[in-house]
């Protein structure tokens, strides 16, 4: 019991650091990759630190396996390259002996991924993509200051000419085209005038003064009305400055809990095979039709034809919608299982790090860095390429999302087995 807490203790720094460096690294890149939008939307401080708070989830579930094989490597290494491995094996302890406490916290890791992947990672995804929604819905600010001679379109229905803006005076020689669900659009002109915003809402204002209102009548375009006003507000939408937040119950693949995926699973396979059975029945009556009418009946008989060609183009339409409502089952399975299997590779991850630790011996943090991030882009690879053939219906979804795990289980069974043999 001293031995397995003492190598357990041995791999949480070496996990820790790995996972700050990883979680640094993620949310840096998600950070540079967001700033653009953010910054050109002008959204606050308190919205964009939700966001990326939001994206963290997925992050976690990234970076905890990686985490994983890198702390293996870097802590076997260690203990290999200050011969600590050498002195317990002397004192009888298998090599399997030496790896069981890192595969005992690696499965712990991974029950615990398996509840944030269904439970919490669901939740942040959808809460992600819908303010992403409403940020990208957002208009930049609006500011009339520096735009002095230049249409302002930010608004629906509405461009601006301003040809003067003071701070002090408001703005001058003002033209404005409003356009109208129907009719001819209207012309405002105006002296002067100011901007306003609303307190209670983020509608924006011009309040006119001293100006004109042309348009052409829509029952007789060749009139042109004309009409003077001492004073004119217009209401012109909103500002951009505040943030609208959307509630949606929609959920995508990624949104979705196993009991939820499972349920829409169960009703795609249902729709199909009721679609399948529909089609079955229409193909039984054509070909009894075919084969049995007599008469006006036969397949030859104009009007026949036409319904032979109907009932034929119905059933390939029925074919195309089963075969779609299997690929969303198929999509959604997939979801499910690399909802399990991505948390199974943190027990994979020891596996395979454990005894590459013990044999790169004092290769050092780069070393290991280096063969974790190989050995994971490796991994990566064939979870992407799995995915995209699964859910092209050309592999089966448990084989897509489980061949990575099986593949590098058997490296790390192979590097153990030899390590064990070289040891005896």
């Amino acid at each position: 019991m001293i031995l397995r807490s003492y190598l357990i203790r041995e791999q949480i720094t070496p996990f820790l650091f790995s996972f700050s460096v990883i979680m640094f690294l993620l949310v840096l890149d998600t950070i540079l990759q967001q700033v653009d939008m953010i910054l050109g939307r002008g959204v606050d401080w308190e919205v964009a630190l939700e966001l990326f708070f939001l994206h963290t989830a997925w992050q976690v579930a990234l970076a905890v396996p990686m985490s994983v094989l890198a702390g293996s490597l870097m802590a076997f290494g260690r203990l290999s390259g200050d011969n600590e491995i050498i002195a317990m094996r002397a004192l009888g302890v298998s090599v399997m002996g030496l790896i069981t406490p890192a595969l005992i916290s690696g499965g712990a890791l991974a029950l615990l991924l398996v509840l944030f992947n269904d439970r919490v990672l669901p939740e942040f995804n959808h809460r992600a993509r819908l303010l992403t929604m409403d940020i990208q819905r957002k208009q930049p600010t609006v500011a009339f200051e520096d735009r002095a001679g230049i249409l302002i379109d930010d608004f629906r229905d509405h461009q601006i000419l301003i040809g003067e803006v003071d701070e002090r005076a408001g703005i001058r020689d003002v033209v404005i085209y409003k356009y109208e669900a129907t009719g001819y659009p209207l012309t405002v002109t105006a002296e002067e005038g100011e901007i306003r915003f609303a307190e209670g809402s983020d509608d924006v204002f011009l309040m006119l003064r001293q100006g004109e209102i042309h348009r052409l009548d829509d029952e007789k375009p060749d009139l042109f009305v004309t009409g003077a006003f001492e004073k004119l507000t217009l209401k012109l939408g909103e500002g951009g400055r505040k943030l609208s937040r959307t509630v949606s119950g929609y959920r995508n693949d990624r949104e979705m809990d196993i009991g939820s995926m499972w349920d829409r699973v169960r009703t795609y396979e249902s729709d199909a095979d009721s679609i399948v059975q529909a089609s079955s029945g229409r193909w039984y009556a054509l070909i009894t039709q075919a084969v049995f009418g007599g008469g006006e009946t036969r397949p030859e008989h104009p009007s026949d034809v036409i319904a032979f060609r109907r009932v034929a183009g119905r059933l390939s339409s029925d074919a195309t919608l089963a075969s779609h409502k299997r690929r969303q089952a198929g999509r959604l399975r997939v979801e499910i299982h690399k909802k399990l299997s991505i948390p199974a590779a943190c027990l994979v991850f020891v596996v395979v790090g454990a005894p590459l630790g013990i044999r790169v011996r004092r290769g050092g943090g780069a070393t290991g860095a280096a063969l974790s991030v190989g050995f994971f882009l490796l991994y990566w690879i064939f979870l992407i390429a799995g995915e995209k053939l699964a859910d092209r219906a050309v592999v089966p979804p448990w084989a897509a999302m489980w061949t990575p795990n099986l593949l590098l289980a058997g490296v790390g069974l192979i590097l153990i087995v030899r390590l064990s043999s070289r040891v005896r």
